[in-house]
């Protein structure tokens, strides 16, 4: 098993309850984030997410939703499937727009754990271009009329 942890900050040019709810709408993530390839929702409170970035492979990962607090601007979500553990976002007013923090801790196993403890960089290198994927999609939706 290999462990991961990351961490992103976005600047955006939105407020900071508009990205929240933006962000709290994870069956729409696929709209503006290219890497999110798929979403489908299981109930009210879980779903799936096909995902892809540079790395030609794709993971399918399950997201129950753990904490959604629209006063604070917080969501959590616990994660399974190709990946465990889990991610969050905290949203705060920044100047004319806001900044949203995104944290996450996973664990992956089996073909890919074994992959990743060779290929950890690559891996890492992966992530953080989805995450700048992500960024550039979301500010692009959140300046579209």
């Amino acid at each position: 098993m290999t462990d991961f942890d990351f961490h992103s900050v976005w600047t955006l040019p939105a407020s900071a309850d508009r990205v929240y709810d933006v962000l709290a709408n994870a069956e729409r993530y696929s709209q503006w984030w290219p890497q999110i390839r798929r979403v489908r929702t299981i109930d009210e409170h879980s779903g799936s997410m096909s995902i892809r970035s540079a790395v030609p492979l794709t993971l399918l990962v399950f997201g129950r939703r753990e904490v959604e607090d629209s006063v604070a601007r917080y969501l959590k979500v616990r994660l399974s499937g190709a990946m465990t553990g889990w991610s969050s976002w905290a949203v705060q007013p920044a100047g004319s727009g806001c900044i949203a923090d995104f944290r996450q801790q996973v664990a992956v196993s089996g073909a890919l754990g074994l992959a990743s403890k060779i290929a950890k960089p690559v891996f890492e290198w992966n992530h953080e271009a989805m995450m700048r994927g992500g960024h550039r999609g979301l500010s692009a939706y959140l300046s579209s009329p």
